[in-house]
């Protein structure tokens, strides 16, 4: 039994060398304290020993806390949302809360961060939403935690984008909360639900039944914690989106932004679907073309995929359309379409606005000069 209880002990501490790993000096909580500490100012031993505490989620993470009234609920709530990180290629860590279940998605920024620069792409778009959002704003001092706020809060909106796909019923809901703040605590893992006496345990499969674990020697933690290394493009598209969706409304209320210059017209896209570029492509269709189709002119998803597709085959036919360093077949082109087309009617994204364009497309020059040399005739 001492050797059990020594490796959970041990096993925890792995498991805090891990979060530890991407130096944040996060938040910990104890039902009998006052308030909430660092991590940095208690001893590992404690944090190790302590078996009931919670960590406020990670910058860089995702938590999905289902919340039911029976396992039941919970199972069927939990198979959903597991396909639809599956379907949006998300890799993630499946624990049982003590109570219910938790999934962690934790994104590798440092990946992330490395293939920005493998692909000399700069934070282009993060300066971009930086920018807007602060002149928007109209401060005239940012500070670092101002930048860094801003980066989390947009982070955890683009899960929201994900969860507007999902289904979900009265019975199980996944606490939105975890995603609308950046301070939130969660059950840290290995340790003990207060009201059900279970710990939060690693599950490598979903069970059907209700797994509660009220020793802590028999605890799971993960050998190896999946990370999400996501194409860079495909997250700084989903980043940009869950600003305009989400933080932009919110923290902007009642603020105009790109305004002036009596461009904010709509005819402009038109002419972007009568010609054909070589770069900048799946942004056009994303932000600009199936926005424009489906929530402006309210064309029926099928319409929208035709046109847009029809548009996508020219230019690819131009210069190949690529993703992940491969060109699209006819196949994968036409099923990236009707993906993007299906995302854009749930999460009812506009069309940029001109100023917008001007902004998010920035580095694409061949586009920019087409528009607005169109623009200004």
């Amino acid at each position: 039994m001492a050797n059990l209880l020594q490796n959970y002990k041990e096993e925890k501490r792995k498991y805090l060398d891990f979060l530890l790993g991407f130096r944040y000096d996060f938040f910990i909580w104890k039902p009998e304290w006052s308030s909430w500490y660092k991590v940095g100012e208690i001893h590992q031993t404690d944090v190790i020993n302590s078996i009931q505490l919670h960590r406020e989620i990670l910058p860089q993470e995702w938590v999905f806390d289902i919340d039911a009234e029976d396992w039941q609920a919970c199972y069927e709530l939990a198979v959903k949302l597991e396909e639809k990180l599956n379907d949006w290629k998300i890799p993630f860590n499946r624990w049982s809360s003590g109570n219910f279940l938790h999934y962690h998605v934790f994104l590798d920024d440092n990946w992330l961060k490395h293939q920005e620069v493998k692909q000399g792409m700069n934070m282009k778009w993060y300066r971009t939403v930086i920018e807007t959002h602060f002149d928007a704003l109209k401060k005239s001092e940012i500070s670092i935690e101002d930048v860094q706020q801003l980066m989390v809060q947009t982070h955890r909106a683009t899960a929201l984008l994900l969860l507007k796909e999902l289904q979900q019923s009265e019975k199980a809901k996944i606490d939105l909360q975890k995603f609308k703040t950046t301070k939130a605590l969660i059950r840290f893992e290995g340790t003990r639900n207060e009201k059900t006496g279970a710990f939060k345990t690693f599950l490598p499969e979903l069970p059907r039944e209700q797994p509660l674990v009220k020793a802590s020697w028999q605890v799971k933690f993960p050998s190896k914690v999946q990370l999400w290394r996501p194409d860079v493009e495909t997250y700084y598209s989903l980043f940009v989106l869950a600003w305009e969706k989400f933080v932009k409304p919110e923290s902007l209320k009642g603020m105009k932004i790109f305004r002036g210059k009596q461009r904010n017209r709509i005819v402009w896209i038109e002419e972007i679907l009568k010609a054909t570029f070589t770069d900048g492509r799946k942004r056009l269709i994303e932000l600009v073309i199936l926005p424009y189709l489906i929530n402006y002119r309210g064309l029926p998803i099928s319409d929208a995929v035709n046109i847009t597709l029809e548009w996508a085959l020219k230019n690819h036919e131009k210069v190949p359309i690529r993703k992940d360093r491969r060109n699209f077949t006819l196949t994968t082109l036409q099923h990236y379409v009707e993906y993007h087309a299906k995302r854009t009617a749930r999460t009812k994204l506009r069309p940029l606005s001109l100023d917008g364009f001007q902004k998010w497309f920035a580095d694409t020059p061949e586009v920019l000069n087409y528009v607005f040399g169109k623009n200004e005739q």
